[in-house]
C-alpha cells in the first residue's frame, strides 16, 4: 500500500507541475481544487506500468526531496513546451496592438487597463477553441501518460541536445508570431509612409492624430479579414505540438 501511494504521489507531482502551466487548465478562472483533482486523476490514469526507483522506499529524506524537485522540474518543462503556443499568440497580439496604436493609451493613463491586449486575448481564445476541436489537449495528455515508458520516475537528465531543442522551439515562437502579425505590420509601415508624405505635402494637417485614426480603422478591418490566416498558422503549430512533446520527453530521457 505504501509503494502504491508513493508511486501515485510521484506521478501526481509531475502531472501537477505540468498542468500548472498547461494551456486551458492553468487559466485563472479554473479553481485550484479542480486543477488538483485533474492532476490526481491524470496520475491515476498514468500509474499502470510505472514503478519507483530501486531502493526509493528505504532511502533518506534528502534523496526523496531531490527526486520531488526533479519531477517538478521535468513537469514544468513539459508544461512549458505545451504553453509556448500561448506565448506565440500573445506575442503576435502584442505586435498587432502596437501597429493598431492601441498601446498609446497606456501613455495617457498608465495605471488603467488598456485595450492593447484585446488582439492577444482574441488570438488566445481562437487557440483554445482550435486545441479542443483538434483534440490536441487529449493527445498531449496521452503523451504524458506514455512518457513514463521512456522517462521513468527518477530518470532523465539535461543535455545539450535538449537545450538546442528548447532553443529552437522558442525561436519558432517568434517566427510564427511574426507570420500572424505580418499583414498588420505591413499596413502599419505603409500608413506611416503615407502620413510622412502627407505631412511634407500639407504641413497644416495634424498628421499624428490623422494617422492614429487611420491605423485603427484600417487595422481593425484587416485584423478581421486575416483571422483565417492566423487560425491557419495556429493550426499548423498545434499539429506539431504533440511531436514536440514527444521529442522533448525522449531528450529528457537521454534518447
Amino acid at each position: 500500500m505504501q509503494e502504491y501511494f508513493l508511486t501515485w504521489f510521484m506521478v501526481f507531482i509531475r502531472a501537477g507541475a505540468m498542468l500548472s502551466i498547461f494551456p486551458i487548465f492553468s487559466a485563472a478562472a479554473m479553481p485550484m481544487r479542480i486543477r488538483i483533482a485533474l492532476a490526481g486523476f491524470l496520475a491515476m490514469l498514468s500509474m499502470p506500468g510505472v514503478s519507483l526507483p530501486e531502493g526509493f522506499i528505504d532511502g533518506d529524506s534528502i534523496s526523496f526531496v531531490g527526486l520531488i524537485a526533479k519531477e517538478v522540474a521535468f513537469g514544468l518543462l513539459l508544461g512549458f513546451v505545451c504553453r509556448l503556443i500561448l506565448f506565440t499568440v500573445g506575442l503576435a497580439g502584442h505586435y498587432i496592438g502596437g501597429q493598431l496604436g492601441l498601446q498609446l493609451s497606456s501613455l495617457i493613463a498608465p495605471g488603467e487597463s488598456t485595450p492593447s491586449q484585446t488582439p492577444a486575448v482574441m488570438l488566445q481564445m481562437i487557440t483554445v477553441m482550435l486545441m479542443f476541436s483538434l483534440d490536441i489537449h487529449f493527445e498531449l495528455l496521452m503523451g504524458f501518460q506514455q512518457s513514463y515508458n521512456v522517462l521513468a520516475i527518477g530518470g532523465g537528465h539535461l543535455s545539450d541536445a535538449l537545450f538546442t531543442e528548447i532553443t529552437g522551439l522558442c525561436a519558432r515562437t517568434f517566427v510564427v508570431a511574426l507570420r500572424i502579425a505580418a499583414p498588420l505590420i505591413a499596413v502599419g509601415i505603409v500608413v506611416n509612409l503615407l502620413m510622412m508624405v502627407l505631412g511634407r505635402t500639407i504641413p497644416e494637417v495634424n498628421v499624428f492624430i490623422l494617422s492614429f485614426s487611420i491605423r485603427i480603422l484600417v487595422g481593425v478591418f484587416l485584423f478581421g479579414f486575416t483571422l483565417s490566416l492566423a487560425a491557419r498558422e495556429i493550426t499548423n503549430y498545434l499539429r506539431h505540438l504533440p511531436d514536440d512533446f514527444v521529442v522533448v520527453t525522449r531528450l529528457l530521457a537521454g534518447g
